[in-house]
């Protein structure tokens, strides 16, 4: 065995103690039957700790099972494949705590108001799956977490353009046509549905699936002709998981048998994914897509067809980010 082997070996080792002392810890963390109850026993050691202290242990501890649960299934994969390279041997190592820290930021965010989810919940009222579900998504789906991080910090932070800025912004910007700077059908990631495809047929798993193999943060699901049909943004999945989580519990919900149908059919969620959507030709230009995006509700996405129909194939995508990044007002 030479020496890369060792290091797999190791590396494997290493993955299997993680998570059973992970899990250990998890168990040992996780409310009893009186709930938030502030005795924990440990290898046999009861010690005090408050209840805010204990929701905060259990969110880093279930986002770095959540990194161990990416981390894991990858290895494996390469290991079978038989291309795993020397030189992401560190990334196994510290991705569950990049997990852990991701987690501990979003919950953060979370308990403190910057998102509307749960703003000035106290932790009495707090379900400890739905908070555990978002830290293992988000150990789980770092990239993703850490972009919807970075769109709040955008928001919290954002400056006020001057009026003289406005006056001398860069107008030509805008003349530049959607076919010089979208994402062509051909680059993107999506999910045709096949000519007999129904929403019931498409699982919530392979739309994460998606997510986490292309490493994007939304996904469009186009007809068997090439239509846009839904456009699934990362932040609506752990949304409805972790609702349906609170709403059921761990023993009830199956998150394999969730489906798009089940989604559309979730809250206000079918306006967001299907009607939120913005439809300019591949002759239109960056300032028309931007007026496009602003007149469509709750829109954050503009598909480019031959005649900016919604009925027809999609030619090219601009994301809000593209739009404001190119078309300066």
């Amino acid at each position: 065995m030479d020496g890369f082997e060792k290091k797999k070996l190791g590396l494997g080792i290493y993955l299997i103690v993680l998570a059973v002392v992970l899990a250990f810890l998890i168990i040992s963390f996780w409310p009893g039957k009186k709930e938030w109850e502030s005795e924990v026993i440990l290898l046999g050691l009861k010690f005090e700790i408050s209840a805010e202290v204990r929701l905060l242990f259990l969110v880093l501890l279930i986002g770095a099972f959540g990194s161990f649960v990416h981390a894991a299934t990858s290895f494996v994969t390469y290991v079978g494949n038989k291309s795993l390279a020397p030189s992401w041997m560190w990334w196994y190592v510290l991705r569950p705590f990049i997990g852990m820290g991701i987690a501990a930021i979003f919950y953060f965010v979370i308990r403190g108001g910057l998102v509307a989810l749960s703003a000035n919940v106290e932790w009495q009222n707090l379900s400890p799956y739905g908070i555990g579900a978002f830290a293992a998504l988000s150990g789980m789906f770092s990239k993703q977490a850490a972009d919807k991080l970075s769109d709040i910090f955008d928001n919290l932070f954002k400056t006020q353009k001057g009026k003289g800025d406005e006056e001398r912004a860069n107008k030509l910007e805008e003349m530049r046509p959607v076919k010089d700077v979208m994402l062509g059908i051909t680059k993107m990631s999506y999910h045709k549905m096949g000519d007999k495809e129904e929403p019931k047929d498409v699982t919530i798993e392979k739309l994460y699936g998606y997510l986490a193999k292309e490493g994007v943060t939304r996904i469009p699901i186009l007809d068997h002709q090439g239509a846009i049909k839904y456009i699934i943004h990362q932040s609506m999945l752990y949304k409805f998981i972790s609702e349906k989580s609170m709403e059921r519990g761990p023993a009830q919900l199956n998150i394999a048998a969730l489906t798009l149908e089940n989604l559309l059919e979730f809250s206000n969620m079918r306006d967001l994914v299907e009607k939120s959507i913005g439809f300019v030709s591949v002759k239109a230009t960056l300032g028309e897509a931007k007026a496009t995006m602003e007149k469509t509700k709750n829109c954050q996405d503009v598909f480019v067809t031959e005649n900016g129909r919604a009925d027809e194939p999609i030619i090219g995508w601009l994301a809000n980010t593209d739009i404001s990044k190119h078309a300066k007002a």
